[in-house]
């Protein structure tokens, strides 16, 4: 540890959920990682990690190993009682609270009470914004809101962000959401990223008609656009594939059966073999009404694919280097279009795969999550 690091304040982490190796919990192992390795003090409190423990990065569990293999909603009880106290107690004078999605109020109260500087994680737009924008979309499908976000949890969310010292906003979406109320002077820029691989897959030329696979990577659902996405895709081109990997919302499930079932389409479900159905597509989509900066778009540009995606979907690195072809996910028209011009043009699939795959190298967690920090430290010394 140099001396320039020892003068700097703790990073002291608070996620409650379980650390797995996917979402939002691989987001927080992996900043914390990165920033361990630049020689930063950060340590992580969480209820139990999935597989090996990061070189460098200081771990604290509270379930134990033994528990591990029960459903968290049998243990969690156990896990957060310990963990909470656990964290409390290590966080002393000139420590920096760093708290993720989940933790609860009295954490917040508890730290603000003790003078401790507090830094959360936007990992979503907030949902006093979010909800109104969702609301919307489910009507429009007849649908009552499936998103989840209820009043009640946006006056929580509210009570906690009031509370924060300042809070990292990693994308322009969770900046805008926070433009003109108490939290805008809280706010620090920052951005998500992925560990870029040193060479994205090879990807041989395609033979005249030969079919070109559209991968949509994620939760299929109202939020992240997919009724959009469906709706345009009846008309798609006839050698165009869709594969969506990952979980189909039901109430979509049923409505857009039609073109789930056709043969263009192979829903696949969760899986954690990213690199795999990266390397087998040639278009990524991400169509999303409401994000905060996907990670799956900085993955798709890091394996060399050209994203189309709507100005959420494309985040950060889309908003900064223009690598990313954005879209209204609502114009259906422009959305069609773009699926002939890609499967049609071998050419432009390798300009925009090559362009986003150029812009990832600035996106790989050993530079933004050192860079994020930086700006936090700065931010305090303000």
């Amino acid at each position: 540890m140099t001396v320039d690091a020892l003068k700097r304040p703790a990073i002291r982490t608070f996620m409650e959920m379980p650390g797995t190796l996917a979402g939002v919990s691989m987001t927080c192992r992996s900043i914390l990682t990165a920033a361990s390795a630049a020689d930063i003090r950060v340590d992580l409190f969480t209820s139990f990690l999935d597989g090996a423990t990061p070189d460098g990065l200081s771990v604290h569990t509270s379930l134990p190993r033994l528990l591990h293999p029960l459903p968290y909603a049998i243990t969690k009880h156990l896990a957060r009682t310990h963990l909470r106290k656990r964290f409390l107690d290590a966080v002393s004078e000139g420590d920096v609270a760093y708290l993720w999605p989940s933790t609860p109020l009295q954490i917040y109260e508890a730290l603000a009470a003790r003078g401790v500087p507090i830094v959360a994680e936007s990992v979503n737009t907030r949902m006093a914004v979010a909800k109104p924008l969702l609301d919307a979309a489910y009507e429009e499908l007849g649908l009552p809101p499936g998103h989840g976000i209820t009043d009640a949890r946006v006056r929580e969310q509210n009570a906690r962000q009031s509370l924060c010292t300042a809070i990292f906003a990693p994308s322009p979406a969770t900046e805008h959401s926070m433009r003109g109320t108490v939290l805008e002077h809280r706010m620090i820029p920052a951005s998500y990223g992925t560990w870029v691989p040193k060479s994205p897959p090879a990807r041989p030329r395609k033979e005249t008609g030969e079919p070109v696979t559209f991968l949509f990577l994620g939760r299929l659902c109202v939020r992240k656009g997919a009724h959009l996405l469906l709706d345009a895709w009846r008309r798609a081109p006839a050698n165009a594939r869709l594969r969506i990997v990952g979980e189909i919302e039901p109430a979509l499930r049923t409505i857009f059966a039609d073109v789930l079932d056709a043969p263009t389409v192979h829903c696949v479900g969760f899986t954690l073999d990213i690199g795999a159905e990266l390397a087998r597509a040639d278009v990524a989509l991400l169509p999303s009404l409401e994000e905060g900066d996907p990670i799956a778009t900085y993955e798709a540009a890091a394996h060399g694919l050209p994203v189309i995606a709507s100005p959420a979907g494309a985040g950060r690195i889309g908003a900064d280097t223009g690598a990313i072809t954005v879209v209204d996910p609502s114009d259906t028209d422009a959305l069609r279009q773009l699926f002939e011009d890609f499967t049609l043009s071998e050419e432009l699939r390798r300009h925009w795969g090559e362009r986003a795959r150029a812009a990832s190298l600035g996106y790989d967690w050993n530079i933004v999550a050192p860079l994020r920090m930086k700006r936090l430290f700065d931010f305090l010394g303000r």
